[in-house]
């Protein structure tokens, strides 16, 4: 291959790819696994969705599920936004699960983008999930504050009210498509703030084990 002809193919390559080597690497894992199907309940978003252990933390629905074929699947990758999840929801949807809890947004916020902008590719996200797989139960989750003090995520200096914000517009979009909204966020803020708790995280966006627990205790009702 000549020298002209190998930097263009290296630059298509690079333009092809619009995430990160780590969504393409759990994307080839997720294929390579068996695919969904009607017992499952998944549990889609980013890295907040990624780092927990959904079949542990709900063990005994796993089993149940087990019986019948199914499971609970881990479909969170870090980073993602709600871009990332419509270009990889059709692996979800084509199987028709019996539950999706969906959890995006923050990455979206980081990106620079506006709280329309945002709150249309969410609202995106439901109605495909809604038109695809109707039968599907749909809990959407709202998006979890972080904390800025940590100054970890530069992208998301002075973005704090932003959450609470499209959290207001996710309701809406849940109320329009008739799906279950679950504010969880409350549970995560720094008492008079609307901070991330500094106690349940370790860089002000990820959770630490206790922030998990939260988390489970919150949806646990609906997962079962």
């Amino acid at each position: 291959m000549g020298l002209l002809l190998s930097m263009f193919v290296t630059a298509a390559a690079a333009q092809e790819k619009k995430y990160t080597d780590h969504y393409y690497e759990r994307v080839a894992q997720f294929e390579a696994e068996a695919p969904i199907g009607q017992n499952d309940i998944v549990f889609l978003g980013n890295s907040l969705t990624e780092g927990g252990r959904w079949s542990e933390f709900f063990a005994e629905t796993q089993a149940r599920l087990q019986k019948k074929g199914g499971a609970i699947r881990n479909r969170g990758i870090i980073g993602d936004t709600a871009e990332g999840i419509a270009d990889r929801l059709d692996e979800i949807t084509k199987g028709k699960p019996k539950k999706i809890f969906l959890l995006c947004g923050v990455n979206d916020i980081s990106h620079d983008l506006t709280l329309d902008q945002i709150a249309a590719r969410l609202e995106n996200l439901v109605s495909r999930i809604r038109s695809e797989s109707p039968k599907t139960k749909l809990y959407l989750q709202s998006i979890l504050p972080f904390n800025e003090s940590f100054k970890r995520y530069k992208n998301l200096n002075g973005k704090t009210w932003m959450v609470a914000e499209l959290n207001v517009m996710l309701k809406q979009i849940a109320d329009k498509y008739k799906v279950e909204f679950l504010n969880i966020y409350p549970l995560f803020l720094e008492e008079g703030t609307a901070r991330l708790n500094p106690s349940i995280t370790s860089d002000g966006l990820h959770l630490n084990a206790e922030g998990y627990e939260i988390w489970k205790s919150a949806i646990e009702k609906y997962v079962k």
